[in-house]
């Protein structure tokens, strides 16, 4: 058929094929967006012969947008709006490979007519007369009868292509960008739907890499595995749900960082993706000027404010020349499309190391940001931080908030907000670096950071790390990491890697939750749905109506076979932080092709994770199978269901309290063991020592 040649043609100058993504099953009638990165095109589809062989991969270089429409059932009529079919026509090569859809009968006899006798449209090929069916307008107003209005937008290029939207903020950013609305009266409606769909999707967010070779300037030190995409992170606009900005480490060296950080925005709620590169490194337009001038930048994090200007921090550094180390931060207030040169927070030399900073906005005013990481001297670290009070123009000097002592330290500071307006930083404390004994605490201010209260302990972390069960090659994981969210209800959430569950043997997802402000914690609780396997890399989020998410890793869809790892990437919910489903949003994959940091297998320390209204925004990497372009960042929009829905896709899981028990040697022995080995390579890759 026409669609086949059409969307195989696209597919021999398509990305290389990822794994298929697997969704839930579509109400009949179900009209799906899909787009194609390279060629810039969209289309839409009802048929299911057509959206299996788009959604399982069989024709590569499409993926769904995350939205769509219901089409009218012609067997249903109402006077006042009698459904329409809507006829749908080829667009061959030469005039843009593409397809067209009218539910106006006149326009679908005036193309018909000119096929074979109008030059402009030779070879067009009219697939059918009623593909499916619309309700109808008011040919003079475009007032829809019944329903919601449908736009069509052109993009006025010679390899024309059309994009057909429900979502009025998607047509107004089409036609910001030169599409052309075409359809009836003052708002150019050009059908009707019964109703707009949000649907779940998974769409590629980054590309190949467009930095120059050398880009960095000096002689390289490790492999650099360019087109690699790692550890990304997601932030949406609170002054716009249709717009978010993901960020993450480009082209990852093994030896440590990236030639610099990549990123993209999307302004029609994650559907398509610009890619942006903010000068943080020499690679990604850096240098002595702007205050970029870095070899190499690292732990990418973006937030945004809620007047909607954007804030990204990176760790940036020279990993050949000096040593040299600094936290910065620019900033986007024209939606991510250009970004401030880079400020810098703190900059040390090869002496101290600052490490695994984050940024966050208040959400109750656009003044303050906050900007938290640790600072390392020999084994020592406190927690740092710096603030802005006037919306970036001017940031307060940088400062230690806790001490862990002597001999200790702390990593993966993050902050989160109370809905009293209560600051909560939370990060891992490693008491006598190296000893078995990593907590996981948090401080309080009540000032906006000018002061801060006593550590409170959340719990222990036992964690053993995650290795490929067949050969016993590592991965570099999220050990010793937790993430923490807080909900709008006051809740507070964390999660990380323990090995508690299974007695040492793996590590899967612990859990806690606070109900008075970080006061107290519950009991930590397996929320992985298969304890046989390693679990790793959690990250949680609270949606707005209090439900609970938390993505991870496992292995669960593994074989035997030592040549692969086949691994999924999971969303766990719960309404009650007791009670958890689970549903696949990538994979499987094989994780034996990601870059390696040092000798271990590597896609990021952390993942992205966010929420708009009732749907989750896993970020997150996964490989693709091709030594050129080793993993890329996916964003899945996972959309709310019906109860009956949610039942049919998800899976219940039997969470499990660990109950308190005495730590035995060998376990002891083997947390030991990874706390150091991991603290240890956060250190040495950017020092440029060599890898443990």
């Amino acid at each position: 058929m026409a669609l086949v040649r059409n969307l195989l043609a696209a597919a021999l100058v398509a990305f290389a094929p990822c794994a298929a993504a697997t969704f839930p099953p579509l109400a009949s009638n179900t009209v799906v967006e899909y787009y194609h990165a390279v060629f810039d095109h969209y289309f839409i589809t009802s048929l299911p012969a057509e959206i299996e062989a788009l959604d399982s991969g069989q024709i590569t270089g499409w993926s769904r947008t995350g939205r769509g429409f219901l089409a009218a059932n012609p067997g249903t009529v109402f006077p006042e709006s009698p459904p329409r079919p809507v006829c749908r026509f080829y667009i061959p090569p030469q005039h843009g490979d593409s397809h067209f859809f009218s539910a106006s009968p006149d326009e679908c006899a005036a193309v018909r007519a000119k096929i074979g006798v109008d030059p402009n449209y030779s070879g067009y090929i009219e697939e059918s007369p009623s593909v499916f069916y619309m309700e109808s307008q008011n040919l003079t107003t475009g007032v829809c009868n019944i329903g919601a209005s449908v736009y069509r937008l052109w993009n006025q290029r010679a390899d024309s292509n059309h994009r057909y939207t429900a979502d009025a903020n998607i047509k107004s950013v089409m036609q910001a960008n030169s599409y052309l609305a075409e359809g009836y009266g003052p708002d150019a409606v050009a059908m009707c739907t019964p109703q707009a769909l949000l649907i779940d999707a998974l769409v590629a967010a980054s590309a190949h890499s467009t930095f120059a070779p050398g880009c960095d300037g000096v002689p390289a030190v490790g492999a650099a595995y360019v087109s690699a995409e790692v550890e990304p992170f997601i932030a949406v606009n609170p002054a716009n749900p249709n717009h978010f900005i993901g960020a993450w480490q480009q082209d990852r060296w093994s030896s440590g960082g990236a030639r610099g950080l990549g990123g993209a925005y999307t302004m029609d709620g994650g559907g398509t993706w610009t890619r942006i590169s903010v000068p943080f490194s020499r690679c990604s337009g850096g240098n002595a000027a702007n205050g970029g001038d870095y070899e190499r930048a690292t732990d990418p994090w973006v937030t945004f404010a809620p007047d909607g200007t954007a804030y990204q921090i990176a760790l940036a550094y020279n990993r050949v020349a000096n040593g040299d180390n600094a936290i910065l931060v620019s900033r986007s207030t024209d939606g991510g499309r250009a970004w401030s040169n880079p400020v810098t927070l703190r900059r040390d030399g090869a002496q101290s190391f600052n490490d695994k900073e984050s940024i966050s906005a208040d959400p109750t005013d656009p003044r303050y940001i906050y900007a938290v990481w640790d600072r390392l001297t020999g084994n020592h670290g406190p927690a740092w931080f710096a603030r802005t009070s006037d919306g970036g123009a001017t940031w307060e000097p940088a400062r230690a908030i806790f001490d862990p002592g002597a001999n200790s330290q702390t990593i993966n500071n993050l902050i989160v907000w109370l809905p009293d307006g209560t600051l909560i930083a939370a990060f891992t404390e490693l008491a006598n670096v190296g000893a078995p004994n990593p907590r996981l605490r948090i401080i309080r201010s009540a000032d906006k950071g000018a002061t801060w209260s006593a550590p409170i302990t959340i719990a222990d972390i036992q964690t053993v790390g995650t290795v490929d069960p067949e050969t016993g090659a590592a991965i570099r994981d999220g050990s010793i990491l937790g993430s923490i969210a807080a909900g709008k209800n006051g809740t507070l959430v964390v999660a990380w890697q323990d090995s508690r569950f299974a007695a040492g043997a793996h590590d899967d997802i612990a859990f806690s939750r606070s109900q008075d402000g970080g006061l107290s914690w519950s009991a930590p609780l397996r929320v992985n749905g298969n304890p046989a396997v390693p679990a790793f890399i959690p990250t949680a989020v609270i949606r707005d109506d209090g439900v609970i998410g938390v993505t991870y890793y496992d292995f669960r869809g593994n074989t035997p076979d030592p040549s692969t790892l086949w691994t999924n990437y999971w969303l766990a919910t719960s309404s009650d932080g007791a009670a958890w489903e689970e549903r696949t949003i990538g994979g499987p994959f094989n994780y034996t092709t990601a870059p390696l940091a040092g000798d271990r297998l590597f896609l990021g320390d952390y993942m992205g994770l966010a929420s708009v209204g009732t749907t989750f925004l896993p970020f997150f990497a996964q490989t693709n199978g091709d030594s050129d372009n080793r993993s890329d960042i996916f964003a899945s929009l996972a959309r709310a269901s019906t109860a009956a829905a949610l039942a049919r896709e998800s899976t219940p899981v039997k969470a499990a309290i660990a109950a308190p028990r005495a730590m035995t040697p060998d376990v002891a022995q083997r947390i030991e063991a990874n706390v150091r080995r991991t603290a240890a390579a956060r250190i040495q890759e950017r020092r440029g020592m060599p890898q443990p």
